[in-house]
């Protein structure tokens, strides 16, 4: 019954914050797990547990969206999987079901899901956690769901780095950076069509900024969506840097 109360947005933001520092103790073991194990048998476990234990806190947030949390109502305004999180969500799931298979003809699949499952997990994954909306969260196992949506993805990715070998290359900028720039035309459309039936969506913070501080967010619209455009941009090539480093650092040896 606990889980289920209504609860202050301090109080929502403490167990957010709470939950984050154990992710990142998270982060850090499986960086070290993925590195040293060397059994296959053993990271095939750990990579199903991953994934196993992805797909259980969808099942649960969805659990308390449609019957635990009293004060959400599920909505075509912010339900539809559109957001990028909930994109790199998938594709770090998919992408370690992938990984695990190791076959030749999904390679670029894999490559491909990795490559924007980094970049989202890092950049919006990781500034989501940083800057918190509480919009629609109203007890404890919504803000435990809303961490895990977000820190999930850097987890799943960190075990495809150092369990997996996954790298994220030159071109990798320009397929991950690519993909962004592609897909808000679609779901900019779903917006629009929403809006014109009267729902107020605003799926990737298209049609207005989200109810947080960002640095990413500046001016009004449409302003701010090609700020958004030179930042994200930015924040790809920065993530490129500790791959090149180690490139670098091995050429070295």
């Amino acid at each position: 019954e606990a889980i289920r109360q209504p609860l202050s947005d301090e109080l929502l933001r403490y167990y957010h914050d709470n939950l984050t520092l154990v992710m990142i103790i998270a982060w850090l073991a499986v960086s070290f797990v993925g590195y040293s194990i060397k059994s296959q048998k053993s990271i095939t476990k750990i990579s199903y547990f991953l994934i196993g234990f992805s797909l259980l806190q969808e099942i649960i947030d969805w659990l308390n969206r449609i019957y635990l949390d009293t004060e959400y109502a599920v909505s075509w305004r912010a339900d539809l999987p559109l957001q990028f999180c909930v994109m790199g969500f998938y594709f770090s799931i998919i992408a370690i079901y992938l990984a695990e298979k190791s076959n030749k003809e999904s390679s670029k699949i894999q490559q491909f899901l990795f490559d924007c499952a980094y970049v989202l997990g890092f950049a919006g994954g990781f500034q989501a956690l940083l800057a918190v909306d509480l919009t629609g969260i109203n007890n404890m196992l919504g803000a435990f769901a809303l961490n895990w949506a977000h820190s999930l993805i850097i987890l799943n990715v960190l075990w495809l780095i150092f369990a997996y070998g996954k790298r994220f290359t030159i071109v990798s900028i320009f397929r991950a950076y690519g993909f962004i720039l592609f897909i808000i035309m679609p779901v900019g459309l779903i917006n629009y069509i929403l809006i014109q039936n009267g729902i107020d969506a605003n799926y990737m913070f298209i049609c207005k900024p989200p109810n947080v501080e960002s640095s990413f967010f500046i001016g009004e619209w449409p302003i701010y969506l090609f700020w958004l455009a030179l930042i994200y941009f930015l924040y790809v090539l920065i993530l490129y840097l500790p791959f090149k480093m180690v490139d670098i650092y091995k050429s070295k040896i």
